[in-house]
């Protein structure tokens, strides 16, 4: 419900537009008005055109910085996400947004972080098997506490491991990751 809300509001990062919308109009309008001025014309007609102009400017500045914010916004959504330990969404970003790049990249970095730590968790469980086998083999009492002594140890770094593993959710091997808009 929080993802429709958000996808409704006009300012995504209130300060950056406001700066990029503030910034083409002064530079725009300014630029007008000088111009105006040096011709010695300041004609009625001419402060409804540039009135006129004015509001284009501030509407097309708009929708320029709304491909640059929303992406941010998507960025800064799906890397929270990420933060949290979930690794099973991706970036889709609208067809002429900007940051295209970064987002496939994104996703691929997530893709491959995800597989690794799969690999990695699988890798784990596979030792804990080990661990357990070595640690009940017939062995002479002395050889049989140096060897626990070692699975102890093995075994500890072996959950330390698993437990970051853990923290994150990758994506099942088997799924393709979700999308996040």
């Amino acid at each position: 419900m929080e993802n429709k809300k958000n996808r409704r509001r006009f300012f995504r990062n209130n300060s950056l537009q406001a700066r990029e919308i503030l910034g083409c109009f002064l530079l725009i309008g300014g630029g007008g008005l000088l111009f105006t001025v040096l011709l010695g014309h300041l004609l009625t007609p001419s402060w409804y055109l540039s009135l006129c102009g004015g509001m284009l400017i501030i509407a097309g500045s708009f929708l320029l910085s709304h491909k640059i914010t929303g992406p941010m916004f998507r960025f800064e959504s799906i890397l929270d996400h990420m933060q949290q330990g979930h690794l099973d969404k991706t970036i889709h970003l609208r067809e002429k947004d900007a940051g295209q790049e970064l987002a496939q990249k994104i996703n691929a970095f997530n893709s491959q972080l995800s597989r690794s730590l799969h690999a990695i968790g699988q890798n784990s469980r596979a030792l804990d098997i080990l661990i357990e086998q070595v640690a009940t083999l017939d062995l002479p009492e002395g050889e049989k506490e140096r060897l626990a002594s070692l699975c102890w140890s093995m075994q500890e770094h072996n959950r330390k491991i698993s437990n970051n593993c853990n923290y994150y959710s990758p994506t099942p091997q088997d799924s393709a990751p979700t999308a996040w808009h």
